[in-house]
């Protein structure tokens, strides 16, 4: 009954001695799980999950039974001092060793990351000059995307792990127990005074003092009322978690950085040649419908990693990963190929082909709500670009058959004022926002203009 617990709380080397065995039994539990070579592989498989819920790891499922079956051993032990010293001494280890482990799991990922993402030096692009062996080829572009996406599942399962603890440390948050603990801490801090944060109980839970379990076990007020009672609202809002839900979500947002990163390097890697595709001032005709072929594995692969994010994360964090890579396809493609090269309109129609082929990735069906709430193009500036790029010279020559080129005048009516350098920058941005032009600087479009092989009152190209 209640009295023998009390009696056998009472004696302090008894209580010592069960918190030590329960913090013991349950890092031991923790470490045999984390050292298996399947700690970080999810729990259930299939495509009928939802990727707003997460997905337990076999470490996160771990720690999550550790944390509630010492929280349910405790739950009747009458004083919420013991409660709180089992809490510090028991529980939150087991986080803080969960969180560390990972944190150095992206710490070496981030050291040797470049090792880790594709090298495709090695790997020859469709058409390139030399190539004997397509076969070849494939396979070795199929052997670094399944390197890549191997690694980009080891990204995920280390967010879906660090997830899974954080929605369980929200939930614990609202249980009964937890709430009576938060209450005591939130009653000892307004006892004290002098803007004490009762986020701050654990810096000396264990040299508390019998006037400090007095306030803690005091129970004449109910934890609503203690909480209520006071003007912080983060009091309100706070909770026994909630710093660790803080270091959970902070270690969350560090590896969703580190899967950004991951897959816009991949991306621009594999955009290498075509960056160096060097036939765009060829005069000759492109009038067949086909993206270059520089983009031939580029498109797929990149189909193929997007809806992997897309049936694994989250969608904020899809949205999050997928507008990053188009900002960043976006600056590559405007200032590693459309203002480093010459066109004429016919490759100029080439280019519009391909960011619209480019686009299409972007807004597939496991991308397009990415992009569709912020109602933008997912490349504006190098679709602003293939429209420039594109423009017919005169009046009379035929318009252009890509749906990205919407620039209704001819170069000869809108470039005069445009190239002209001693005109006022704010009044040629005029000019150019009537033409639809919204997301390039003037001196981009002006150096896109002079890279018009094909239009009479162009000058030099412009420096950079």
């Amino acid at each position: 009954g209640g009295s023998m617990l009390s009696e056998f709380l009472a004696d302090g080397a008894v209580f010592d001695a069960w918190v030590e065995a329960e913090r013991s039994a349950a890092i031991s539990s923790y470490m045999n799980t984390v050292a298996e070579p399947g700690a970080f592989d999810p729990v259930y498989e299939g495509d009928g999950l939802d990727p707003d819920d997460p997905r337990p790891t076999l470490v996160s499922e771990k720690v999550v039974l550790l944390v509630e079956d010492i929280a349910e051993r405790y739950a009747m032990v009458p004083s919420r001092m013991l409660q709180l010293q089992l809490l510090s001494t028991t529980q939150f280890p087991i986080v803080i060793a969960l969180v560390e482990d990972v944190e150095a799991e992206i710490d070496e990922f981030s050291r040797v990351s470049l090792a880790f993402i594709r090298n495709t030096a090695g790997i020859p692009s469709v058409g390139a000059a030399g190539v004997t062996s397509t076969t070849a080829t494939m396979a070795k572009t199929a052997s670094a995307q399944s390197t890549f996406v191997s690694q980009l599942g080891r990204l995920i399962s280390w967010y879906q792990t660090v997830w899974h603890v954080e929605e369980s440390a929200r939930e614990w948050n609202n249980s009964t127990v937890y709430v009576d603990m938060w209450a005591a801490v939130c009653k000892r801090a307004q006892a004290i005074g002098k803007g004490t944060d009762p986020r701050d109980w654990r810096e000396n839970c264990d040299c508390w003092s019998i006037q400090d379990r007095r306030l803690l076990d005091d129970e004449t007020e109910s934890a609503a009322d203690v909480i209520s009672s006071h003007d912080d609202e983060d009091w309100l809002d706070g909770g026994i978690w909630e710093r660790s839900t803080k270091t959970l979500g902070d270690l969350k947002q560090r590896i969703l950085e580190l899967v950004c990163r991951a897959i816009n390097k991949e991306t621009i890697d594999q955009m290498r040649s075509y960056r160096k595709k060097n036939n765009w001032e060829t005069d000759g005709s492109f009038e067949d419908n086909r993206v270059s072929a520089e983009l031939s594995n580029v498109l797929p692969e990149l189909s193929l990693s997007l809806s992997s994010l897309s049936n694994t994360l989250p969608y904020a964090a899809f949205v999050r990963i997928t507008r990053a890579l188009g900002n960043e396809l976006d600056t590559f493609l405007v200032e590693r190929v459309a203002c480093a090269h010459r066109f004429s309109i016919h490759s100029g129609r080439q280019f519009c082909r391909d960011i619209d082929a480019l686009s299409r990735v972007l807004l597939s069906s496991a991308a397009r709500t990415a992009f569709k709430t912020a109602a933008r193009h997912p490349l504006p500036k190098a679709r602003e670009c293939g429209e420039i790029l594109s423009c017919v010279v005169d009046s009379t020559a035929s318009p252009p058959t890509s749906a990205s080129a919407g620039i209704s005048l001819s170069l000869e009516e809108w470039g005069p004022a445009v190239m002209d350098v001693a005109a006022d920058d704010q009044e040629t941005a005029l000019v150019l926002n009537k033409l639809g032009i919204k997301h390039l600087s003037v001196k981009q479009v002006r150096r896109l203009v002079g890279n018009r092989l094909d239009y009479a009152q162009s000058t030099t190209p412009l420096s950079e």
